[in-house]
């Protein structure tokens, strides 16, 4: 029962805490202007003066992105076909292992076979002798 209690509790509190609004730091007032405010606000204003100057670099941007993820791609794929090698060993291995593990288990059900019959010839031989 506490530990319900507390567990209400505690998730009573975090939603309370979730709550609050977030409020931004601000800048102690001697410590002058936030470094690069005055660049990002000459940019701002490029942009916002020349629509064109805006659609260009958010064109030249996607192309940038684009042809980034392309040639990340065709690296990862030439990269995996030349050391295709040690996939081949990693699945050789594996199946080394399952090979090995089910002779493993075969060799074990051979010998419980073999002791299950000679504790049945046991256990016939004693039931004999005492009848």
């Amino acid at each position: 029962m506490k530990t319900w209690i507390l567990l209400v509790t505690l998730a009573l509190t975090g939603i309370a805490f979730a709550d609050e609004p977030q409020v931004p730091e601000e800048r102690p007032a001697g410590r002058g202007p936030i470094p690069g405010e005055e660049a990002r606000r000459a940019c701002t204003a490029a942009m916002n003066a020349d629509p064109d100057f805006a659609k260009s670099i958010i064109a030249t941007v996607d192309k940038q992105i684009d042809q980034k993820t392309i040639d990340a791609h065709v690296a990862a794929s030439a990269q995996i076909q030349e050391n295709k090698q040690h996939v081949v060993w990693a699945y050789a291995a594996m199946w080394i292992v399952a090979a090995l593990f089910v002779a493993f288990l075969w060799m074990r059900q051979q010998a419980l076979k073999a002791e299950i019959a000679q504790l049945r010839k046991d256990l016939d031989a004693s039931a004999k002798e005492s009848a």
